[in-house]
């Protein structure tokens, strides 16, 4: 963390190299990326502040060229925040070189300033849906373009009218190779729990990190890795849920990239997961079972979907063709969906034909 020594005091001037002067109001915080101040653009006729503004010292000069990239490649996209000017200063001999980037000044703070306030108790689902959308366009065009962001959290997400802008792109990579992109840098709280086991970062880690965000929009409390868990007790629509959970998933269909995920996100609603009638016989298919069944205990019901010539399965595979839905689903309440109909509803988004059925259905099938 930068000193006090090291920071700079209010009404100090910085100047770029094409003579426009930056001065220094206040001290906001600092840590490892260096320190950030509120200061104003003075004005080139007089020492009027004209615009607020972000002043951010970077810790080191790889930092600052990773910023001003990034600031410069993503400029004129409202789900970024904007970089206006980019320089070093004191590079005289013995004089200590400050890295310099000037940013857009957004005063309704970030996302983790937001869940520090006891008051703010989340978004409805469908603003969370919308902003997580608009964020996984710009996410589209990064991982297309073979930039990951690696540090998609509650600190580096501003909030702008109302929308979120995504900020600090300080261990950001620009690769050709993103799937030989060394896991050089992250923030564990914000990673999955097996990240060190891996030898190179992906796109789909952007995504899980957008999910643990989802989560603490929708709750107004601070989502990290050891969250995931609680994906069902949420207070939102199943489709999002199905989102977050294949998002966050650590196995199955997780999703590799901002087009997939954006995608997703916007289809996921429309899948049909209501009751149909299904196969005519079970005598070939694969069956899973999902829920508490008043007709016999799952143990029970796969022996004799076995004896009726289907296969049952523990787990939703490539291969299942049947999901038996139960009236109440285990830890939930009412006919919420599960971790099984989670992984249905992605699978026949992507066009696979899975019947899903009840267990009256099931007793007929069984008779």
């Amino acid at each position: 963390m930068a000193s006090p020594r090291a920071r700079l005091r209010a009404g100090q001037i910085l100047t770029n190299d094409d003579g426009r002067r930056y001065r220094i109001i206040e001290y906001l915080a600092g840590g490892g990326y260096g320190s950030v101040y509120r200061a104003a653009t003075l004005s080139t006729t007089s020492d009027r502040n004209v615009r607020t503004v972000c002043v951010k010292v970077c810790a080191s000069a790889t930092d600052w060229h990773g910023e001003a990239h990034f600031g410069h490649l993503l400029a004129g996209y409202p789900e970024v925040v904007e970089v206006i000017d980019s320089f070093a200063v004191g590079t005289e001999p013995r004089r200590r070189t400050r890295y310099v980037l000037v940013l857009e000044y957004l005063a309704d703070g970030t996302i983790a300033q937001l869940a520090d306030d006891p008051e703010w108790h989340g978004w409805s689902p469908g603003r969370v849906h919308r902003e997580i959308r608009r964020l996984l366009r710009v996410l589209a065009l990064m991982h297309t373009s073979g930039v990951t962001h690696r540090d998609i959290k509650p600190d580096n997400v501003f909030v702008r009218d109302g929308h979120l802008v995504l900020g600090d792109f300080g261990i950001s990579k620009h690769t050709l190779t993103p799937k030989r992109s060394p896991i050089d840098a992250y923030t564990p709280a914000y990673s999955p729990t097996d990240i060190e086991e891996r030898q190179n970062w992906a796109t789909w880690v952007d995504i899980y990190q957008v999910g643990l965000l989802a989560g603490t929009l929708l709750t107004g409390q601070d989502w990290q890795s050891g969250d995931v868990a609680h994906i069902r007790t949420l207070e939102a629509p199943d489709d999002l849920k199905c989102w977050i959970w294949h998002a966050t998933a650590r196995n199955g269909l997780r999703y590799v990239n901002g087009s997939q995920a954006a995608t997703a996100l916007k289809e996921l609603g429309s899948v049909d997961m209501r009751y149909k009638t299904g196969p005519r016989s079970l005598y070939g298919h694969h069956v899973a079972l999902t829920g508490r069944f008043s007709i016999g205990t799952q143990r029970e019901l796969s022996k004799a979907i076995a004896k009726a010539g289907g296969v049952v399965q523990s787990s939703i595979t490539d291969d299942t063709t049947v999901l038996v839905r139960a009236p109440q689903i285990a830890n939930t309440v009412g006919i919420a969906e599960g971790s099984k109909l989670y992984e249905v509803r992605e699978r026949k988004r992507r066009g696979e034909r899975i019947h899903v059925i009840s267990e009256d259905r099931l007793q007929k099938l069984l008779l």
